[in-house]
């Protein structure tokens, strides 16, 4: 089962645009918002585990340009009735 993530993304100044576009050439973004707030992107993310969402985040992500700060987010699967 693919492991799912949000990632928030600071951008520079009037660089978002650019930031979404790149972003959205990715194969393991599935989703992508623009947002308001402390984060200017939110990319939904699928990769096969915790070591290949790390690849992404530090090889990937991180080397674009005008990205400042990055917050992942794994999603958690919990067990019914807890």
């Amino acid at each position: 089962m693919p492991l799912r993530a949000y990632i928030l993304i600071n951008t520079q100044i009037g660089k978002t645009a650019e930031v979404a576009q790149t972003l959205s050439e990715m194969p393991e973004v599935i989703k992508l918002d623009v947002i308001m707030g402390p984060y200017d992107i939110i990319a939904q993310v699928e990769t096969l585990d915790h070591d290949t969402l790390s690849e992404v985040v530090l090889r990937k992500l991180q080397n674009i340009p005008y990205i400042q700060h990055t917050m992942t987010c794994p999603v958690v699967k919990l067990e019914e009735g807890h």
